[in-house]
């Protein structure tokens, strides 16, 4: 049945929302052998129009509520959308609930399904798994490859996904080894406790793993004191200790003996 035929059959959208997401869903299978057109539109249709609630049916309560058949473990969610239908104009007990549903996977609907129902308005209606028939599925050359990313594109957008969540970039190396200098303004990015040592009599002292950037992006490690919380800023001045490169291939500048002062003390001098 074409999209527009179904939504002629006087259907009443519970909300809009619903409405939104049959139409981006059966408009795939109506045009497209439901493949999503782009990762764009997945991230859309996913993220922005199907609640996260939907998204949590487990396959038992879809075969159980529904009749409806899918594989998690294949990456597969089922959805389901309702409508109202009305068959004449005497009230609610013409109106009778019809329901979609669609099981879908990265590469867009693998299959729709029409909902059985049994009961109406008046009288209370609910799914009958019985009457559920399914209207299609997805042919085995709709052709995906367009959603398959390239593994070394795929590595990184994640590895660019974690820097950016840290606040982290490739950058480059600053100033020279053996060499003090002003950094300008950094940001503490991280700060993670690393262990405690103890000196003499009852002389504990903490130490911690810095991580700062100044405003090129450029990133800079600091082991010793706890200098403050994520996101202050500073004036530095240290001794570049030495260069190195970092597991998630940042160049990084590792300095010694530092000299902090709040970026709102420096202003007031």
């Amino acid at each position: 049945m074409r999209l527009q035929e179904i939504l002629n059959e006087n259907l009443e959208w519970g909300n809009g929302q619903d409405k939104d997401i049959f139409m981006s869903l059966k408009g795939l299978v109506n045009k497209n052998n439901g493949v999503w057109k782009s990762e764009k539109q997945r991230w859309f249709v996913m993220n922005k129009l199907i609640p996260s609630y939907e998204k949590e049916r487990t396959r038992s309560q879809a075969k159980e509520f529904f009749g409806v058949n899918f594989n998690p473990d294949e990456g597969q969610t089922f959805i389901s959308v309702d409508a109202i239908a009305r068959w004449a104009n005497y009230g609610s007990r013409s109106q009778v609930p019809v329901r979609y549903g669609f099981v879908v996977d990265d590469y867009g609907v693998v299959s729709y399904w029409k909902i059985g129902n049994k009961g109406n308005m008046a009288d209370g209606a609910q799914p009958d798994p019985s009457k559920t028939k399914i209207e299609w599925t997805r042919p085995a050359n709709a052709d995906v490859q367009h959603l398959i990313p390239d593994p070394a594109e795929e590595e990184a957008r994640k590895k660019k996904e974690f820097k950016t969540k840290l606040g982290m970039s490739e950058g480059e190396y600053i100033g020279t080894e053996g060499e003090r200098m002003p950094f300008g303004e950094v940001e503490l990015v991280a700060s993670k406790f690393m262990d405690t040592s103890t000196f003499g009599y009852n002389t504990h002292v903490e130490r911690y793993w810095n991580m700062l950037k100044n405003a090129n992006g450029n990133i800079i490690y600091y082991t010793g004191k706890e200098i403050g919380s994520k996101g202050d800023k500073f004036m530095l001045v240290a001794t570049v200790k030495k260069h190195l490169v970092s597991k998630k291939g940042d160049k990084v500048t590792v300095v010694m003996r530092p000299r902090f002062k709040s970026v709102e003390a420096a202003e007031t001098e």
